[in-house]
């Protein structure tokens, strides 16, 4: 839908159709979105500019288990190796040169020499947008415009940029649920759910249409990998001049699961580059996550984020037994008398 940030409250058309959205798929795509076009074509250049550049100079930002932040070309998810290289950046207690115990700092690579500027004012930019997308997200759930607007001054939030080279074995769009084995091929990225608050994904118009996300036919049950409702896997088409928009973990569980937090994966292709950057709105490390009061009895427990974000991290990086999931949170169900 198209969303121009005016003037919002619970019966505006923009929030019942976000509303709608986040409740049934957990994606959605808008335009109107504000961030100007020639910053985002801006960005794009700069970040292929980055992945163009030999290993050994973009090692010299590599990340470590003790640093987040950085190159990376190992990450794992389901503790599967994913096709893809990329590069985080974010905010530290609400500050790009923050520094903290669960993410550590960023790392700014010398070259490209306009990587910094531009990827900085792009990431103020879409920080904005998220400041009006979590005002819509508050008012569709019967709380105050303002509900999420403190955790801006210290949030976590982070953006990764991504490249998918062309993979050798793909497994195609049908591929089941779970995580290909070696010999059956690979996806870019392995089925999974976002940890944070919301993400903001730019995607390209006319590259490979590669990002899916797994639509469930009973919307009662929970999506979790040890219990999957029976679905299906949808392709999602970018439209142009669009962002994508899915929700996370933490914003199902403060929706008390009115939103969902979609699994999703992405496939590789065999002959074609793509890109793309995800920008995660993640709460204040400090921040308790629990279901507002309009949502009903709560189904979670409280959720730390900053220990929540350092357990999936270690998942990520390393091969750290069961991932954490937002199930492990769940409050148990009243027994019938």
């Amino acid at each position: 839908g198209v969303f121009d940030g005016g003037q919002l409250d619970k019966d505006s058309a923009v929030v019942k159709q976000v509303a709608a959205a986040a409740s049934r798929w957990g994606f959605f795509q808008i335009v109107g979105h504000g961030v100007d076009p020639k910053l985002i074509r801006d960005f794009d250049q700069v970040t292929e500019n980055f992945f163009s550049m030999g290993k050994e100079e973009k090692y010299k930002v590599k990340r470590t288990q003790d640093n987040s932040r950085g190159y990376f070309d190992d990450e794992l998810t389901k503790q599967t190796r994913d096709w893809k290289e990329a590069y985080d950046v974010g905010c530290q207690h609400g500050s790009l040169e923050g520094v903290s115990a669960v993410d550590g700092f960023n790392q700014w690579p010398a070259q490209p020499s306009d990587f910094k500027p531009v990827v900085e004012e792009y990431f103020s930019s879409v920080t904005e947008l998220c400041r009006q997308l979590m005002s819509v997200l508050a008012l569709g759930l019967g709380q105050e415009e303002a509900l999420f607007d403190h955790q801006f001054s210290s949030h976590s939030s982070y953006l990764r940029v991504n490249h998918y080279p062309p993979c050798p074995s793909p497994v195609d769009a049908s591929f089941p649920l779970r995580s290909p084995t070696d010999e059956e091929g690979f996806l870019a990225v392995n089925r999974h759910t976002d940890a944070g608050h919301m993400t903001v994904l730019r995607q390209k118009y006319g590259e490979p249409n590669s990002l899916q996300v797994y639509m469930s036919e009973d919307l009662s049950r929970s999506l979790s990998d040890t219990d999957p409702a029976p679905g299906r896997w949808v392709t999602i088409s970018p439209v142009e001049g669009a962002f994508t928009i899915n929700i996370g973990d933490m914003m199902q569980v403060i929706s008390n699961d009115r939103y969902k937090a979609p699994l999703h994966r992405v496939l590789a292709h065999k002959e074609r580059h793509r890109y793309s950057a995800p920008f995660f709105f993640n709460p204040p490390y400090e921040c308790d996550c629990k279901p507002v009061s309009t949502a009903g009895d709560p189904l979670y427990d409280v959720v730390n984020w900053g220990e929540f974000r350092r357990r999936r991290f270690e998942g990520d990086f390393a091969d750290q037994g069961v991932e954490v999931q937002i199930a492990q949170y769940r409050t148990p169900s009243p027994v019938a008398e």
